[in-house]
């Protein structure tokens, strides 16, 4: 097959052999029903003298490129979808693994113009697979996304372009199967860029169907308010139960406790930045690594596992293994600061007594000193209320067994952070 360039060039195109002959045309427009553009299409031929007639059946290797559904969202209505903590932002954390697979997260609240607008440009992408999570029947790859038009700063208050879109794209390099033009394919793909839009809507909060006025939507030159039962339904995005499901998970591992390997395997994961392979752990940590496949079958719930690749099963999971490994490394520093506080005290001559508590303070991560006024400091940031009773009791049982001054102890400043402090009889008399 032979096609013409832009420049006027002709080139030859590749075809498979079964194609036969055919004509080559790509469409593009903007606010049009995805229905009307094989209509369009002909029109358009007869009108500068093709047959139109060719362009009644499509050949099945036709195909979708791109498109998109939108909503035009009050500006003062659409925080809720672009926070920190929206649909957009929530969906990009928990429907992906931390390494598998194809993710865009893109958070810009700057303009063009260099201006500082919140929510300017903020979008998801995902795969078919991660797409399935939030909705189960769908199948097509998209982005999910937030934007102004490039200049809103130019636009009046009252002018529709002021005023963001809430909009759901199809994305057709994100799999390697294909749309195709027929009538359901393009329902299909309707139907779920509709759903996508008004789940995302009505999980930031707004009234996607409003019984008087505009609600929070804007209209536009092309878009008009209207509701309708024939449409999509939105469906509950309930991204909180996959957030609830992946702690509950994590903290049931940690909790069991985890073997060497285990910690090493998730070590391993959390802190390389490309492709993990169970061959990887085995020579990082000289495990044998029959023992790694071993590791990992016990924590099978926390990982994303495919032929010799790990990864953690989402971003919410890997955040938490992370703060885990972070406070196992701290526990271990803290260990060995207690080994050398009890060697030090030792070379110094302290008793036994003594000693022991200089360990235990270094071993919790309890900073002692004594200030000019001979008073003891005990700092004990990040605890809850029980953890720093327990351990201040638990210094005090120590300190008096060294033979110390009770008294000097219970007198003792607990510096628990900034502009926070007690004393350590509090804790010990109530």
């Amino acid at each position: 097959m032979k096609a013409e360039t832009k420049s006027g060039d002709i080139k030859e195109i590749s075809v498979p052999p079964q194609f036969g002959i055919g004509i080559n045309v790509g469409v593009k427009g903007s606010n049009i029903d995805f229905h009307r553009y094989k209509e369009l299409l002909r029109v358009a031929a007869a009108s500068v003298g093709f047959n139109s007639s060719y362009f009644d059946e499509p050949h099945p290797y036709s195909n979708t490129q791109d498109a998109e559904k939108y909503l035009r969202v009050a500006d003062d209505q659409s925080g809720p979808i672009h926070a920190r903590d929206g649909p957009i932002a929530r969906m990009g954390h928990l429907l992906e693994n931390d390494r598998s697979g194809y993710r865009k997260v893109v958070q810009n609240d700057r303009s063009q113009q260099g201006n500082n607008v919140p929510g300017y440009y903020h979008t998801v992408t995902l795969g078919p697979e991660r797409v399935r999570e939030a909705f189960p029947d769908h199948e097509l790859p998209v982005e999910v996304k937030h934007y102004y038009t490039r200049n809103p700063e130019s636009f009046s208050d009252s002018h529709p372009l002021s005023n963001p879109k809430l909009g759901a794209s199809y994305q057709v390099n994100r799999w390697d199967e294909k749309i195709g033009v027929t009538d359901e394919e393009l329902t299909q793909l309707e139907r779920e860029l509709d759903r996508i839009v008004l789940s995302v809507a009505a999980d930031a909060g707004l009234d996607i169907a409003p019984q008087e006025g505009d609600g929070p939507f804007v209209e536009d030159a092309y878009w008009e308010i209207e509701t309708s039962e024939a449409g999509a339904n939105p469906i509950d995005l309930d991204l909180t139960r996959i957030r609830q499901e992946s702690e509950s998970v994590t903290v049931r591992q940690l909790a069991d406790g985890l073997s060497p390997v285990q910690w090493e395997t998730l070590e391993t994961a959390v802190s390389d930045g490309g492709v993990v392979s169970p061959a990887d752990v085995a020579e990082e940590h000289d495990r044998h690594i029959n023992s790694v496949y071993r590791a990992l079958a016990e924590i099978d719930d926390l990982l994303d596992r495919a032929y010799n690749q790990i990864a953690l099963k989402n971003e919410h999971v890997a955040e938490l293994v992370l703060d885990a490994v972070q406070r196992a490394k701290q526990t271990n520093e803290r260990a060995f600061d207690a080994v050398a506080s009890a060697k030090e005290a030792a070379d110094r001559g302290l008793e036994a007594g003594q000693s022991a508590f200089v360990a235990w303070a270094a071993k919790h991560g309890i900073d002692v000193q004594n200030r000019d006024e001979a008073r003891l400091v005990l700092r004990m940031e990040g605890l809850s209320n029980e953890e720093q009773r327990r351990k201040i009791r638990q210094g005090f049982e120590l300190w008096t067994e060294a033979n110390n001054d009770p008294i000097e102890y219970l007198n003792a400043k607990i510096d628990l952070g900034p502009r926070m402090a007690s004393t350590a009889r509090y804790y010990i008399e109530a």
